[in-house]
């Protein structure tokens, strides 16, 4: 036998060592036919029979079988024929070798299927060479069925033409994509293809790259069978013969139409707001921009106007998110409808509007259109068969006597329509500089405000609830502080109606109860003393969806017992959507949550509601317990309380307390519980515990007043 040489480019064409599988009942020729290509780089598997070999073929996959024809059970032939004639395994490459050198056992050898024939006694060099052939045969052929299938299969739009370009070949997905069939495009110019779109420079610039560096790709407007015109992106390639004469050329083509599309959509979405369909922020300023531009050159006047809406934020919270909405889209109809073509009207964010008008020649234009955006937001809006009342406050900049630069108008008119409001509302003013400074420290505000809980810029105060009758410290309220890194401690009348506003209120009031509960249980720990501590809650925070389940979650992840949790609630709250706040109070009170009624009869009490709910505590308002003494009204009113409390059955607290004689005075009408200065001001952690414990080892004395 003589030595093989191996071809290992060949074997490197599949990415794979390739497979035999060997045939034959003779053990040594099928020993030797082993060996042999073995050492041509090949690996094996062998077999006795044709029947064997069947059966092996799904497990081994071979490239390449060697086949002896005469053999026991299924003969060389008879298993060649089976080979080929099923689909799954007709790809395979089946040489016969055998002894049999007549005319017709040659000629039945290639009717079934063999894709070579053999004779013995082997030629070995003769059998190396037939295989690799046989093997690069095999690879040539998937790599063309392959192609084939891409070819077919792709969702690219595939054209061959010729060197004159025109057409000889399309696939299924040129077929789709053009309308056109293939047989209806066969021998035509691609020309037939155009749109009309781009002119001779266009396609004299692409043949002329195409014939110089034989590649081109690049956006081209074509036309459909239909007559359609679309967008798509190509690739065209120079096929050349090995002289280097191009012979045809390829191109692979992509419908940008849904793309297209979808940018045109994204564009649209990046620049108006979803719910208005009116041009966002982001469009508002670069519209204003573009118009400050314009009115340079024609040394026209600019008006910005800010238009935010008075009452929305009770309605949208009362009401809810789908009324809010509704309203939002009503206003926005109206002001379409009077603004001048020529301006812009966007919704800048919530319930906050802004129009620029150009070409103005004198500031009542912009007056005029404030007065009637005034007027028409005035009107009632009809809503579910339900009327709402909503106003605007509006604040007006003119360029370039207020500015210059878009950001600068913007802000000088956010402080004019900051004036508006604070000037009663459903009005419009005019920028004034003096405004600014008070605008900017409230805006400075807010955003300091938006980080305090991330900053934990936030402390809570306690201050002592007392038991008239005994003198001892029975619980304490939770009382919110902002400590401003750079304004000091900042007055809760300055940062909590602005929470309300903003709806910062929602993490800050979360924030208090989960401290206020943490450090309950601390001090409960530290003294074995369960006091009760009491946390304001807000309308906001109340109308939540989720607000019971976050109060029942903060209580247990606490540890605090849940009846030393008192939450107190304003009138305003409890009265509103009746169902609704009897079902959240009746699950809190379930779990073992404690329910007061805060600053009691300060707002439209209601007895019938007040009965109905699971409340606790009463607490009088300070406003009355200030002049009790003094004025006989206000005595009657806190006598008629804890009168009407003790005959609910309900606990009285008084708050304000500060004097002795106020003190002997709710004793003498049996109130249960006061708060106030003659006890103790608001103390930080700290101060509270040390007169907690101070509390706790001797009956507690009334502080000196400040």
């Amino acid at each position: 036998m003589v030595t093989p040489v191996v071809d290992k480019h060949t074997l490197e064409q599949n990415g794979r060592t390739p497979l035999v599988m060997v045939v034959d009942d003779d053990t040594a020729i099928q020993t030797l036919l082993c060996h042999f290509m073995k050492k041509i780089g090949w690996s094996y598997v062998t077999a006795m029979h044709g029947q064997e070999a069947i059966d092996l073929i799904p497990k081994c996959q071979p490239d390449v079988i060697l086949m002896d024809a005469k053999m026991p059970v299924l003969d060389g032939f008879e298993a060649c024929k089976r080979i080929k004639e099923n689909p799954v395994t007709a790809h395979i490459q089946v040489l016969i070798i055998t002894s049999l050198e007549d005319d017709e056992s040659i000629n039945h050898a290639y009717e079934v299927g063999a894709s070579d024939y053999v004779p013995k006694p082997i030629h070995w060099v003769s059998l190396q060479n037939r295989v690799q052939f046989l093997y690069k045969m095999m690879v040539a052929e998937r790599q063309l069925m392959l192609t084939a299938k891409v070819f077919e299969n792709t969702t690219e739009g595939i054209v061959v033409t010729d060197s004159t370009a025109c057409i000889t070949n399309v696939n299924p997905s040129f077929e789709a994509i053009t309308g056109y069939d293939r047989g209806s495009v066969l021998g035509q110019n691609i020309s037939i293809l155009q749109s009309g779109r781009h002119d001779r420079r266009f396609y004299g610039k692409m043949w002329q790259t195409l014939l110089t560096a034989g590649k081109w790709q690049g956006e081209v407007w074509n036309r459909r069978k239909n007559g359609e015109i679309y967008p798509q992106w190509v690739n065209i390639s120079a096929i050349r013969t090995g002289d280097g004469q191009t012979e045809s050329y390829v191109g692979v083509f992509t419908d940008l139409t849904r793309i297209k599309e979808s940018e045109e959509n994204l564009l649209y979405l990046s620049g108006h707001d979803a719910l208005t369909e009116l041009p966002n922020r982001l469009l508002f300023h670069d519209r204003l921009n573009q118009t400050l531009v314009e009115s340079a050159d024609s040394g026209s006047i600019v008006a910005v106007l800010i238009v935010d809406l008075d009452r929305f934020k009770v309605i949208n919270d009362s009401m809810g998110h789908e009324v809010g909405d509704s309203l939002l889209c009503e206003v926005a109809t109206r002001l379409r409808a009077i603004c001048p073509a020529k301006a812009t009207l966007a919704r800048l964010g919530g319930d906050e509007f802004g129009i620029v008008l150009p070409n103005m020649t004198q500031n009542r234009d912009a007056a005029l259109l404030a007065q009637e955006v005034l007027t028409r937001v005035a009107q009632p809006i009809t809503i579910s068969e339900v009327e709402f009342a909503v106003g605007a406050s509006i604040g007006m900049t003119v360029y370039p006597l207020d500015g210059e630069k878009p950001s600068v108008l913007m802000r000088n008119a956010e402080s004019a329509m900051y004036h508006a409001k604070q000037s009663g509302r459903n009005n419009f003013q005019f920028y004034r500089s003096e405004l600014n400074t008070a605008s900017l420290a409230r805006i400075l505000l807010e955003s300091g405000l938006r980080n305090a809980v991330d900053r934990q810029e936030f402390l809570l105060f306690y201050q002592p609830q007392m038991e008239l009758a005994t003198g001892k410290l029975i619980g304490m309220e939770a009382l919110i502080r902002w400590q401003h890194p750079e304004q000091g401690m900042v007055s809760p009348g300055e940062f909590i109606p602005l929470a309300e506003e903003t709806g910062l209120v929602i993490p800050m009031g979360q924030w208090a109860l989960k401290e206020a509960c943490r450090q309950s249980k601390v001090w409960m720990d530290q003294t074995g003393v369960p006091l009760r501590i009491s946390v304001n809650l807000s309308g906001i925070q109340f109308r939540l969806p989720d607000f019971t389940e976050m109060v029942m979650r903060t209580v247990g992840e606490s540890g605090l017992p849940p009846h030393c949790l008192e939450l107190e609630l304003t009138e305003s709250i409890a009265m509103g959507d009746v169902e609704e706040t009897l079902e959240k109070l009746t699950i809190l009170s379930r779990f073992g949550v404690l329910l007061a009624i805060d600053d009691f009869g300060t707002g439209f009490s209601s007895l019938s509601y007040l009965k109905k709910f699971p409340i606790d505590t009463l607490k009088i308002d300070q406003s009355f317990v200030r002049n009790c003494t003094r004025d006989p009204e206000d005595a009657a009113i806190i006598r008629a309380f804890i009168n009407l409390a003790h005959s609910l059955n309900l606990e009285v607290i008084a708050e304000g307390v500060e004097h002795l004689e106020q003190l002997e005075f709710l004793a003498q009408e049996s109130c249960d519980e006061i708060q106030g200065y003659f006890y103790g001001r608001p103390l930080s952690g700290d101060k509270f515990e040390m007169f907690m414990l101070d509390a706790f080892a001797k009956k507690a004395q009334p502080q000196t007043l400040l």
